[in-house]
């Protein structure tokens, strides 16, 4: 997923579904791998290619092996103060938290309201959680290419005890250093309902960073598009910015 970032390794042809998705760093859309703040873009294209671009920030961090974000919403101005908590736990789940600044209140996601839109874009706020191999079972199917790079395709079938309105994910995971290019989402009756692509991925540390992706639904045709701008490094940052209260005090 986003912002992922993966050692590099060399490609293993023998290697099953099962094993090439555990190879694939699990992490979730706005997690990043260093502890800190990262500033980026969010464009919404509309199916008629009007734009809309938000500028975002996070803060990210891990706990006792288990990450925390916080996403907020600078510009523009509808949706300026809106603030997202999500807070791993230890069980593979998460908690998570929206404060919406018109209603002057926070509150909790769950249930199937997680399905749902994240603040307008085209990801979902259960797309925002972590991802574990062990959510799901993996066949491998024939390879592939994205552009010039040899790439492993993986099925991913989640296992009934996990709550999703996707039915399969079939990812094309790069031979080497297993970064996954391409994600497609296909919904309750088969149908492929969204495509998620890596964009832009830069060496940073001598290491491949997703730098920008692009989702795409295909029943709306609308799109957004995650630029990361800035990344700040941060070892600081304190419990209490990490709570659903701290998300109304900005």
């Amino acid at each position: 997923m986003l912002f992922l970032v993966a050692a590099p390794s060399r490609a293993d042809d023998t290697l099953t579904g099962e094993q090439i998705a555990k190879r694939i760093l699990r992490t979730g859309t706005f997690e990043g791998d260093v502890a800190g703040k990262t500033k980026l873009k969010m464009v919404l294209i509309e199916k008629d290619g009007k734009q809309t671009e938000r500028d975002v920030e996070i803060l990210t961090r891990r706990k006792d092996g288990l990450v925390q974000s916080v996403v907020r919403f600078r510009t523009p101005q509808e949706v300026a103060g809106t603030a997202f908590l999500m807070l791993d736990k230890k069980d593979g789940g998460s908690e998570q938290y929206i404060y919406l600044p018109r209603l002057h209140r926070t509150r909790r996601i769950a249930g199937r309201e997680r399905e749902g839109s994240f603040v307008g874009s085209d990801f979902a706020y259960s797309d925002m959680r972590r991802i574990s191999a062990e959510d799901a079972s993996h066949k491998r199917l024939n390879d592939d290419k994205i552009g010039s790079d040899p790439a492993y395709v993986v099925e991913s079938v989640p296992k009934k005890s996990v709550k999703t309105v996707y039915t399969k994910l079939e990812t094309w995971v790069r031979k080497s250093d297993y970064l996954p290019l391409r994600t497609r989402f296909y919904g309750a009756d088969g149908k492929l309902v969204k495509t998620l692509y890596a964009r832009k991925v830069q060496q940073v540390d001598g290491k491949p960073v997703i730098k920008e992706a692009r989702m795409e639904s295909h029943e709306t045709g609308h799109a957004t598009v995650l630029a990361i701008d800035n990344v700040e490094k941060r070892e600081d940052l304190p419990d209490s910015a990490f709570t659903p209260t701290a998300l109304e005090h900005p």
